[in-house]
Order: structure tokens, then C-alpha cells, then sequence
């Protein structure tokens, strides 16, 4: 997948101006991703809805890359640092180390020049881990 830039730009043009078109999306996200606080992230991509198009491209790449993994959206606001929203994707422990970061390192590459362009390299990022199986 590869980001359509020119495309983009008029995306995040419509999700700075009108309301009601932000609020739908981040209801899409919202149901694509389940979060941990949902109105401190809602207020962070109102400020960065660039970071929208990110979450748009990779949900499909979570599904094929990593279908096996749990995943969920979390707001770091330490006030030390730039305020970051980071995937968290868990995978389980057999799954670790079996071509998961690698996986995990395609879907990074797959939105980091955009990231770049629109500079929001620092406020999204893919934290991956490992989970207990439920046996």
C-alpha cells in the first residue's frame, strides 16, 4: 500500500474544517480500534488528523500482517515529552518471535514517509509486545 499524498492533503483539509465530517471518520477509527480513553484521543486527532490517514492505512495491514495480534490505541501525554498516541500490538508469545516485529517493522515502513512529510514522525508511534496464551 502506498500512500496517496495529493489525496491526502484534501483528506486532512476536510477533517480540519468541517466538524461533522472529523466526527464520522474518528467514529470509524473508533470502531476499528479499541482505545483507552477515547476523548483524550479524540481531542489529540483533532489537533494531529493527519495521524487519521495513518491509523486508515495500517488497520488493513494489522489484519494482514499480524491477524493473531491484539491491538489498541493509547494516549501518552507525559508532560516530559511530545504527547504521542502509540498502537499498542501484543502478540502471543509463540507468535513473538516468529517474524512479529519484522511484521510489525513493514507496517512502520508502510506510513513513515508520511509521517515524515506532515511532520508527525514524533506524535504516532507502534509499540509491539508480548501477551501470555490463554491456555
Amino acid at each position: 500500500m502506498s500512500i496517496n499524498f495529493e489525496k491526502e492533503v484534501e483528506y486532512i483539509e476536510n477533517l480540519n474544517n468541517d466538524a461533522e465530517f472529523f466526527e464520522m471518520e474518528f467514529e470509524k477509527i473508533k470502531n476499528s480500534y479499541p482505545m483507552i480513553d477515547s476523548n483524550e484521543i479524540h481531542d489529540f486527532l483533532k489537533n494531529k488528523p493527519g495521524i487519521i490517514v495513518a491509523l486508515n492505512e495500517i488497520r488493513p495491514l494489522l489484519d494482514d500482517y499480524v491477524p493473531y495480534a491484539k491491538f489498541h490505541l493509547i494516549l501518552d501525554d507525559d508532560p516530559l515529552f511530545v504527547p504521542q498516541l502509540l498502537l499498542m500490538v501484543n502478540a502471543p508469545k509463540d507468535k513473538f518471535g516468529n517474524g512479529f516485529k519484522g511484521n510489525i517493522r513493514k507496517i512502520n515502513s508502510s506510513i513513515r514517509q508520511f509521517l515524515l512529510e506532515f511532520d508527525l514522525i514524533a506524535e504516532f508511534f507502534i509499540f509491539e509486545g508480548s501477551i501470555r496464551d490463554n491456555h
